[in-house]
């Protein structure tokens, strides 16, 4: 047996590497090849450079028995076939063209290459260079190396520690680019119908996050925490009124919704006031005991916004987020541990007036009544404290992990 990655097949434009992955593997099954197990969907570091939304690469497992040699050669003949047009291409690359990369391995990569790309940038060179220190290995490309990053870090996935499911069906050609046909009311039915299905709806906006909006071959993915839920609502979902027919379906393993790529969980001390950033992002300094660094929530982060908003100078938070190229941690998930008093106002006085000092080291005194009170004053503080709080559903990423969720292992 042996492992194939796919990757860097798509653009923001259009197309698609799971809808690729799909083309090649009906192809080598068409030859007589078996493919062992489900084919994987995996999610890469978020902030990578040249990255689609989803940033995913797939991987396969193959059972090729003594017909390797046949099996290289028909790999290589469906990649050139397949993207020769990127050969043709006469203008220059303005960084958008795809440059697709396919890898064939016997055996199944480090699990560190895939820690290594899910969390940070990984130099294409260096990952082929590594490439090209394995033996039985076959690596294709056309134009630049991006590809080998994600080709190799999906094959390298290990998927023992977490994993969700994806049923991802792909529309007819004639009808890319056009509106797809999967009413919100059937989503929230077979949400209902299948509830090892997840985080494909918001039931309080009444929206649907399984179509895409991108002019790409996929007609829908459903998230699901188990293989036989994910297809089952697929299925069901096919036979609804007025829902678009796929023209094909696979049932994938992922790494969506693991939160592989964030790493252990930090906290520290706010030192200075938020700052408002352009667009309502916010930011805060904070101390983690050995060094300074910098939050960042942005606008649409709803509830972590607005608590690193309410932050103040001595509060202690922790949190959970990817470290940005600028060295900035941008956040996903936050908490406030202990939050310094927040002074309100005078307290009230029986008779319900607000009790007033006459002076420095005088009692409080009541306006009204002449009631006294010892000096002091009432404070507040922030949120909930102790309570993790999490962006929108329509805002997290691919890999982000809902608070609800526990990993399977």
């Amino acid at each position: 047996m042996g492992w194939l990655g796919l990757d860097d097949t798509d653009s923001p434009e259009g197309g698609c590497t799971t809808w690729e992955m799909n083309l090649l593997l009906s192809h080598l099954e068409s030859k007589g090849f078996a493919i062992v197990g489900a084919p994987r969907l995996v999610r890469l570091w978020p902030h990578a450079p040249r990255r689609t939304r989803g940033n995913a690469a797939l991987a396969a497992e193959i059972e090729e028995g003594d017909r390797e040699a046949e099996l290289h050669l028909i790999l290589g003949e469906w990649f050139s076939e397949r993207f020769k047009h990127l050969n043709q291409l006469t203008h220059p690359d303005d960084g958008s063209t795809p440059s697709p990369t396919l890898i064939w391995s016997k055996r199944q990569f480090s699990r560190e290459w895939y820690w290594a790309a899910v969390r940070n940038w990984v130099e294409p060179q260096e990952r082929l260079d590594a490439l090209r220190e394995q033996s039985e290995v076959q690596v294709w490309t056309i134009g630049r190396i991006d590809g080998v990053v994600g080709a190799s870090s999906a094959i390298a996935w290990p998927a023992d520690r977490d994993w969700t499911w994806e049923a991802t069906a792909w529309r007819a050609a004639q009808y890319i680019g056009t509106e797809r046909r999967v009413p919100v009311d059937s989503v929230n039915a077979m949400s209902d119908k299948f509830p090892q299905t997840i985080l494909n709806r918001d039931p309080n906006a009444f929206h649907s996050f399984i179509a895409p909006r991108t002019p790409c071959p996929v007609l829908y993915g459903i998230r699901a925490e188990d293989e036989e839920s994910a297809g089952a609502a697929h299925e069901w979902l096919q036979r609804q009124d007025g829902v678009e027919s796929c023209i094909a379906m696979r049932v994938h393993m992922s790494n969506q919704a693991t939160g592989d790529h964030l790493l252990s969980d930090d906290s520290g001390v706010t030192i200075a006031s938020v700052i408002d950033r352009k667009g309502g992002h916010a930011s805060v300094e904070v101390f983690d005991g050995i060094s300074h660094c910098t939050l960042v929530a942005f606008s649409e982060g709803g509830q972590v916004n607005r608590l690193l908003r309410a932050s103040q100078p001595g509060d202690r938070l922790s949190w959970r987020g990817t470290v940005s190229p600028d060295g900035s941690i941008h956040l996903e998930n936050l908490r406030v541990d202990d939050a310094v008093p927040r002074i309100e106002n005078r307290p009230i006085c029986d008779c319900g007036s607000r009790f007033r000092r006459k002076g420095r080291g005088q009692p409080l005194t009541c306006p009204s009544c002449s009631n006294q009170s010892h000096s002091h004053w009432l404070s507040t503080t922030i949120g909930d404290e102790g309570a993790w709080v999490e962006p929108p559903i329509s805002q997290r990423r691919h890999l982000a992990r809902p608070l609800n969720r526990e990993p399977k292992v």
